[in-house]
């Protein structure tokens, strides 16, 4: 009896010895992944860790850990293979979402699971319910620990150190991109808002209002005045192709040359010729201008203008309404221009010229049905009394306001007038 109990004494004490040997490992790895998680170092070094653990200390000799990559456009998981050895590669591909359905705690994995026939275990690591991995391993080399009660936690605890840490990393990375892309976008707010003239020079002949809402995303709206002499003057309003920093950057090149070429102003068709061909420098054929230019002489009582693909402005007099659509493509969309037009109309006391850009006719109501151009058209048939062109765009506003079915625009609106005075 008493060499029986000497016996269970000399057990009870290697299992003690060898519980703290296996204490010791895992303080020592976990000690390893915090100190590799405070440096920063990259998702594959401490996936290195990881894997040098279970292979050489665990005698893990089949593993296999997908980890959560992403979600795809149904919001489905994209699992990714993170980690595979020992065991049928063919497993790599394997539809991990419907082979490992319903797992969420540590379990053993069935002989009749031919597809897992190479792994003991299955471990799934779970975060806020949601899976980041599984864990697989098996053909274990140590049979003597209890890899229910010491082992498998312990695996699924580094696991989920690990996934969670790379989770925090990405967020904190994701973090930092948000707040410098919402720098960017300030930064690009305060350069568009720069690109629109604050107030108008005033003259005896006409009368230039602009008005200017801009969308939450950074567009590419521009209109602007030039008195070029006495009796001539030059209008414009224009639109970038896109949205975003890209657009604005480009639009506020586009005005810089503008103004530039303006200074040496020679005639409408140069201009535009001119300011083509520095688009298709600048945007590399990537984006494009739609642009409108007009030239006023209330001397001679002639507007000449050209239309580069822009949406058409609304010429108001007592002949009635007048679309301008002479002119060519829009700037940057060839390296020449396939055709050019220029438009001529005649200049009447108290004609109106309403200029603006394609958010104002894309608004849509409840239907589905777009303001377009006739609504801007029957707007002016209706409102030809009012002189003030500041109380014709507030009018216009609150009517499209009114037509808006989502309450808030879905792009820029960019009003420019001109009236004639006699």
């Amino acid at each position: 009896m008493q060499h029986t109990s000497h016996k269970e004494e000399e057990l009870l004490l290697n299992k003690i010895l060898s519980d703290l040997v296996l204490k010791e490992l895992q303080l020592k790895v976990l000690l390893e992944i915090s100190q590799a998680i405070n440096r920063n170092v990259k998702i594959e070094d401490l996936l290195g860790i990881y894997e040098y653990f279970l292979k050489n200390e665990l005698k893990v000799g089949n593993l296999a850990l997908f980890t959560n990559d992403s979600f795809n456009e149904d919001q489905n998981i994209v699992w990714k293979c993170s980690l595979f050895y020992g065991a049928n590669p063919n497993l790599k591909t394997a539809d991990v979402s419907e082979l490992l359905r319903g797992i969420h705690t540590p379990q053993p994995i069935s002989a009749s699971n031919k597809h897992l026939n190479d792994f003991t275990f299955v471990l799934p690591v779970f975060h806020k319910d949601v899976p980041l991995a599984y864990v697989l391993i098996g053909n274990i080399k140590d049979a003597s620990s209890d890899y229910n009660t010491d082992i498998l936690p312990f695996v699924q605890l580094i696991t989920n150190i690990i996934l969670v840490a790379n989770e925090n990393k990405k967020f904190a990375k994701d973090q930092i991109k948000q707040a410098e892309l919402k720098k960017e976008m300030s930064v690009a707010q305060r350069m568009q808002m720069m690109l629109f003239p604050v107030s108008f020079p005033e003259h005896p002949s006409i009368e230039i209002h602009g008005t200017y809402l801009p969308h939450h995303r950074i567009g590419g709206d521009y209109y602007d005045y030039f008195i070029l002499n006495d009796h001539e003057h030059i209008l414009c309003i224009a639109d970038v192709s896109g949205k975003g920093v890209s657009a604005a950057l480009l639009m506020s090149n586009f005005q810089a040359n503008l103004h530039a070429l303006v200074k040496h102003f020679t005639t409408l068709e140069a201009l535009i010729t001119d300011l083509n061909a520095l688009v298709i420098k600048s945007a590399k054929g990537e984006k494009h201008i739609t642009f409108f230019v007009a030239l006023a002489n209330t001397q001679t009582n002639v507007l000449t203008y050209i239309n580069a693909g822009h949406p058409p402005p609304i010429l108001s007099n007592e002949k009635g309404i007048h679309l301008l659509k002479t002119g060519t493509t829009g700037l940057g969309m060839f390296d020449e221009l396939p055709f050019l037009s220029m438009g001529y109309t005649r200049i009447t006391p108290q004609c109106k010229l309403l200029c603006y850009t394609d958010g104002v006719i894309e608004i849509e109501n409840s239907k589905g049905e777009q303001f377009g151009i006739e609504g801007l058209e029957k707007f002016m048939v209706n409102n030809t009394h009012i002189k003030s062109l500041t109380d014709l765009h507030s009018k216009l506003i609150e009517i499209l306001k009114s037509y808006n079915s989502s309450k808030t625009f879905l792009d820029d609106i960019s009003l420019l007038s001109c009236r004639c005075r006699n």
